[in-house]
């Protein structure tokens, strides 16, 4: 074969190398550049539509939305309605979680698979929501946006929200369980949002905020963290497990008497 034809060819062959790298490159940077795109995209409000319930007798019902505070609480539901009772108030707890959930997430999830806790139309429903953002830095205005829109959602629904603020938990201790590659993305959301690295008070000032300028705050039932938990994983009465994330028994024991007490307070207003 002639040493011209020889050469044409393995160009050839190259540039089709080149040109398939390309292709797959191209491909490769769009799909990861639309998962970023849905990641940090905000998501639309949008109205829920719940079937109707006749409420029987005079039973309280409270639900528990949110994250995995939310979903580990299940164990904890029992507790909680003891607390009522002990107090001469018959109440139907439940409480449906996911690990790691962010407002985003929660608020999505509320139009499928927590729609059934929403379709028993819970006189209160309690929010565990704000770690899994705070955590991954994304913006306290992406956080506030979803958890007023979970709020609306409630209210329209003529549901209470009962609002936790954000509490403490160890945020190095996670960041030390988590990829390298997750840690440097988070890294790179803190910079690009302005939010400190180990802090979560950026959120919860963002939503206190929120809260008083939207005159939501006179809608819901707000619980600072001070109110049962000031000193958050390093509190002495061990509220947490070795994780330092999240609750001992002990710990919703602490957090249910406080949603206890201040549900009631909040129902001898009305009345």
């Amino acid at each position: 074969m002639p040493k011209n034809r020889l050469y044409h060819n393995r160009k050839s062959r190259l540039t089709k190398w080149i040109v398939g790298l390309c292709v797959v490159a191209g491909v490769l940077l769009t799909l990861a550049g639309f998962r970023v795109y849905s990641y940090y995209r905000y998501s639309p409000e949008q109205p829920l539509t719940l079937e109707k319930c006749d409420k029987a007798g005079d039973t309280l019902r409270v639900a528990i939305l949110g994250d995995s505070w939310a979903a580990y609480h299940s164990d904890a539901d029992s507790t909680l309605q003891l607390l009522f009772v002990q107090q001469g108030m018959p109440v139907n707890v439940i409480s449906k979680g996911n690990v790691g959930a962010k407002s985003k997430e929660i608020y999505q999830r509320m139009f499928n698979t927590s729609k059934c806790v929403l379709e028993q139309h819970p006189d209160y429903c309690v929010l565990s929501a704000g770690i899994n953002d705070a955590v991954a830095k994304m913006s306290p205005k992406f956080y506030t946006y979803h958890y007023l829109l979970i709020i609306r959602l409630l209210l329209d629904a003529d549901i209470k929200p009962v609002v936790l603020d954000m509490p403490d938990v160890n945020y190095q201790a996670i960041s030390h369980r988590e990829h390298w590659l997750k840690r440097t993305r988070h890294r790179l959301s803190a910079l690009m949002n302005g939010t400190d690295m180990y802090s979560f008070n950026s959120y919860r000032k963002a939503l206190l905020d929120a809260l008083t300028e939207t005159g939501l705050m006179d809608s819901v039932v707000y619980i600072p963290a001070q109110t049962w938990n000031g000193e958050g994983y390093r509190d002495t009465r061990h509220l947490y497990k070795a994780d330092e994330t999240h609750l001992s028994q002990n710990g919703y024991h602490v957090l249910d008497s406080c949603i206890c007490s201040e549900i009631l307070k909040d129902l001898s207003i009305k009345q």
